[in-house]
């Protein structure tokens, strides 16, 4: 080994000791935590009358929303917690949601190929608001198009303060709250395009021939 890669090692090992990296110190171990933002679907009578045909096609969410937790200190500034995690990705969290809403609550019959009306869901913001009342805050849009053109296209915006919860440290304050934003958000979503999908109905009743 040469003399210059003798002191390029030697140089390294002495910054590593004053900044403590990971070659020379152990540090503090950060004990991650996982969290399952899902709650029971809100519930309510299905439709009664005519069953729509929907197809549920992706349902994906911006590229920044990942297992890491967010927050937010500003419009312009979004940062993530280093110790706490989702189970899974949040779009999972979403597509379920919204498959307990449209098939289960509603009664929509899915159909997975044809020319029935395809939704398709993409999810922008899930995340904490922090400020003098922290808050959770669900943001998403949606697509329902038929095999010609766009039904209907819509954004949603669903903000709920996380509230003192008796047993519940901040964390989980937080993730049941987004929870419930979710179950919103998808409430909507639901309410929607169930009534889209009625508009449509009727009009094709009203223009078919007698």
């Amino acid at each position: 080994m040469n003399s210059s890669r003798i002191v390029q090692i030697f140089a390294l090992f002495w910054l590593c000791q004053q900044s403590g990296c990971a070659l020379t110190g152990k540090g503090d171990v950060v004990a991650m935590r996982y969290f399952s933002p899902e709650q029971p679907a809100l519930q309510h009578p299905a439709p009664s009358g005519q069953h729509f045909e929907l197809q549920l096609g992706q349902v994906a969410s911006a590229s920044h929303l990942d297992e890491r937790i967010a927050y937010r200190l500003s419009s312009s500034e979004m940062a993530f917690y280093d110790d706490r995690r989702w189970a899974e990705l949040p779009e999972v969290y979403l597509r379920r949601a919204l498959e307990r809403e449209l098939f289960e609550q509603r009664g929509l019959e899915r159909l997975v190929s044809g020319t029935a009306p395809m939704l398709e869901v993409e999810l922008t913001g899930f995340e904490e608001l922090r400020g003098k009342n922290s808050k959770a805050r669900v943001t998403l849009s949606f697509r329902l198009r038929d095999e010609r053109r766009s039904l209907l296209e819509r954004s949603i915006n669903v903000e709920r303060e996380v509230t003192e919860q008796a047993g519940r440290d901040p964390a989980e304050r937080l993730a049941a709250t987004l929870a419930d934003t979710l179950n919103e958000a998808v409430l909507e979503v639901g309410a929607a395009v169930t009534a889209e999908l009625a508009a449509a109905s009727r009009s094709a009743s009203v223009a078919a021939p007698q």
